[in-house]
């Protein structure tokens, strides 16, 4: 566990800090029940008790510890040292991700329009973009990137899969951004068929690369 405290993951504990820290200034004025989850028009369709609002930096805390013990019982593990830099990126902005839904959450529940179904395909539209941009760099691993049976299999497979998949997923981002603008339903129905795209087609690529070695 040498890198559950180190510079690499620093930045992702300061933000469970600050995330818990909010958490515990919003709770005392907070209403009793506060906004859970939204539909596809973002709109609130659910409430749950003001105690929920501590779930962004639970789920900070125990996925920052999900990744390290991951990697340590990864038989690859010694790949990491390679991309260690961007696997502990990944985990601060999954961590970020949830402290914005944290933010809007107390937003919401003192009434103020956040209009989530805009925000959202924005926020993963990021995401996806981000994860594009690292997925070339992520070396041999049981753990994180396109795990099929093809890239497992094979290294080479594995750097060409992932070189395809990150522009895929940067192209697939972009579009999920530009979603936003759509009406409700349409935004809903484009969201989900990119990123269904976004998964399928770099699998049937993995395929075919190792099918024509």
């Amino acid at each position: 566990m040498k890198y559950l405290f180190c510079r690499y993951n620093l930045k992702t504990w300061v933000l469970f800090a600050i995330a818990t820290i909010v958490a515990c200034i919003a709770l005392p004025v907070l209403p009793e029940q506060i906004p859970m989850h939204f539909n596809v028009a973002g709109e609130i369709d659910d409430y749950g008790s003001k105690y929920t609002i501590f779930l962004a930096p639970a789920v900070i805390f125990i996925f920052q510890i999900i990744a390290e013990v991951c990697r340590r019982i990864d038989p690859k593990r010694d790949n990491y040292e390679s991309f260690k830099n961007y696997y502990y990126q990944i985990i601060f902005i999954v961590g970020l991700i949830m402290f914005v839904i944290e933010v809007i959450t107390i937003a919401a529940a003192f009434g103020k329009d956040v209009h989530m179904a805009t925000i959202m395909p924005v926020m993963m539209g990021a995401l996806f973009v981000f994860l594009g941009n690292m997925m070339p760099k992520f070396k041999h691993n049981y753990m994180v990137g396109i795990k099929t049976s093809w890239t497992l299999a094979s290294e080479q497979v594995w750097y060409e899969t992932h070189r395809f998949a990150g522009k895929i997923w940067v192209i697939g981002g972009l579009v999920m951004v530009l979603t936003a603008f759509l009406p409700d339903f349409w935004k809903f129905i484009a969201f989900l068929t990119v990123t269904l795209l976004m998964v399928i087609i770099p699998v049937v690529f993995s395929y075919m690369r190792y099918k024509n070695r």
